[in-house]
């Protein structure tokens, strides 16, 4: 037996004699040789095979001598294969290659060639290419790479106009208290008050964006979308310049705070303290305590409110932010439950900002900033950071948190196993609502449809009428009818489920130093709830599922 390589194939010269052959002696045969990555031609191999068998059946009828010679092509070089698939939107190419079987591969420039010859002519990606034909050429033969190597420009779409505030916000003091020294400093005192007066500048409106068109890797464009001009929402206090309407100013003296699309400047109520003297105090501006609001008292406010001391009061409520300096004490309680009557409660349009609360209710459509503690409280809001927003140190003990989007702490909970209940569902609860709402409304529908075939059914057996063929015809359209409403009520719930998926994909739970155990966290229907202590944790879904993941 004997194998000849020869012109990118291999025979085989095969003495015929009494003893079997196989398929599998002649594979073994290649392999030892070295020839293994040539193709095999299955096909000759078999009829080689065939045509052995035949020879000794002659050999055994003397028909044939032992030792007649057989001459078989057996295997081939094939080269390596290049095939392109583009995505839907033509974004990204791929290029597939088939490692080659002893023949010669695909070389970069061979690649590029071949693209450009399939239509793709832009975005291509030099180091996928390289990285592309250097593992083709090294895998096993038969074996099948791909990697995108071209990539198209994304549409960038045209920005509407921007509303940036001008004046010194609240928001821009957060968690900066007043230093006297590299070693002193006041957690009260945030410094001066944002105040403005009459003809300061509020907020400039800059100019849309054109946007820039994409390119597909075929070289197809894609236009964009210009932005557009949004319109000024100019509230109390505020105005047009007369030179630039571009440009809002104060037309007033008083406290400035952002509107969407706008600014108001709201008049400012300061006094020193809310307690009995003064009363609850309703005013549709601001209101600056520079001392503590004491316990039982109110202050509801159409702006902002600030608070340099602590609050034990009743109810503070403002239609902007509220900032406390000090405390917010409220009386204590046994459990932090959702439904919890608190003595102390704080609502805000805006952000809840402190430096500790506790068994207070703390209710903000923005976030809920403690620079130290927050303590057995029950807390709605987009985010809560309990410590200085860029690395929260803060800790979180008991409580319930009903939440947008996450929590970031120093410490959550503590050693006392204090329970700890976070929902991070206050987006999608609205969301599963609507859901079941539409579920209900698909049942009616189907039942409505089945009570219609259950007609048509009962029709089959009257004999054929203009009357009878007129309802049939009837009860046809009114199933279709119903049919289509089911169907656009399942497509509005499969929309609302990926925007729910969407918004708890978004939601976490970040611990800087220490999560302890008797923390139940959950994210929509998935719960997880901390048996032990862990270290600096992530809290987040993964593939559907809540998991607790180390953080650094």
């Amino acid at each position: 037996m004997e194998l000849i390589e020869l012109n990118e194939s291999v025979e085989i010269k095969l003495p015929v004699t009494l003893a079997a052959l196989s398929a599998n002696e002649i594979t073994s045969l290649i392999v030892d040789a070295g020839l293994e990555r040539y193709y095999l031609l299955e096909d000759n191999i078999n009829a080689l095979i065939a045509e052995y068998q035949q020879t000794q059946q002659k050999i055994r009828t003397n028909q044939e001598v032992d030792g007649v010679l057989l001459t078989y092509r057996i295997a081939e070089a094939r080269p390596a294969e290049l095939i392109f698939e583009l995505s839907p939107d033509k974004m990204l190419a791929f290029a597939i290659i088939t490692a080659a079987w002893g023949g010669a591969a695909i070389s970069a420039k061979a690649l590029i060639k071949a693209a450009q010859e399939a239509g793709i002519v832009f975005g291509y990606r030099k180091e996928n290419i390289i990285k592309l034909v250097a593992h083709a050429s090294k895998a096993q033969p038969g074996i099948k790479v791909k990697l995108a190597i071209a990539k198209g420009r994304a549409v960038l779409e045209g920005k509407n106009s921007e509303f940036q505030a001008i004046f010194r916000q609240i928001q821009t003091r957060r968690n900066t208290p007043q230093a006297f020294d590299e070693s002193k400093a006041d957690l009260r005192d945030f410094g001066a008050i944002p105040a403005v007066k009459a003809g300061d500048p509020l907020m400039r409106r800059l100019a849309p964006t054109k946007g820039e068109d994409g390119l597909t890797v075929t070289g197809h464009v894609v236009p964009s979308t210009p932005g557009v001009i949004l319109e000024w929402n100019i509230g109390d206090g505020a105005a047009l310049d007369k030179h630039d309407k571009d440009l809002l100013i104060a037309t007033q003296d008083g406290l400035p705070r952002t509107i969407e699309n706008g600014a108001v400047v709201d008049n400012v109520f300061t006094v020193n303290d809310v307690d009995l003297v003064t009363g609850h105090i309703v005013f549709k501006g601001s209101v600056f305590v520079n001392g503590n609001v004491r316990e039982g008292m109110k202050i509801l406010a159409g702006g902002n409110i600030i608070v340099r001391g602590l609050v034990e009061g009743r109810l503070l409520e403002a239609g902007g932010n509220i900032q406390i300096g000090g405390a917010i004490i409220g009386h204590q309680i046994a459990s932090a439950e959702k439904d919890t009557q608190y003595s102390l409660e704080l609502k805000a349009k805006g952000d809840i900002e402190c430096n500790l609360a506790q068994y207070a209710r703390l209710t903000a459509e923005g976030n809920v900033y403690a620079n130290k503690q927050i303590m057995h409280c029950f807390v709605s809001a987009n985010k809560v950071f309990a410590g200085p927003e860029t690395k929260p140190n803060g800790k979180i003990v008991g409580g319930y948190f009903y939440l947008d989007s996450g929590i970031y702490t120093g410490n959550l909970g503590a050693p006392s196993s204090s329970n700890i209940y976070i929902e991070l569902n206050r987006l999608t609860d609205p969301i599963v609502e609507k859901q079941a709402v539409l579920r209900s409304s698909v049942a009616i529908e189907k039942q409505a449809m089945l009570d219609i075939r259950e007609q048509q059914e009962r029709l089959k057996k009257f004999e054929a009428s203009v009357a009878i063929d007129a309802r049939k015809k009837t009860l046809e359209t009114e199933f279709n009818d119903h049919k289509s409403i089911a169907l656009a009520l399942i497509e509005d719930i499969k929309k609302l489920e990926e925007k729910r998926k969407e918004k708890l994909s978004k939601a976490q739970i970040v611990v800087y130093q220490q999560l302890f155990s008797a923390v139940e966290m959950r994210f929509d229907k998935d719960i997880i709830r901390t048996r032990r202590e862990y270290g600096p944790s992530k809290v987040q879904l993964v593939k559907g599922q809540a998991e607790i993941t180390p953080f650094y």
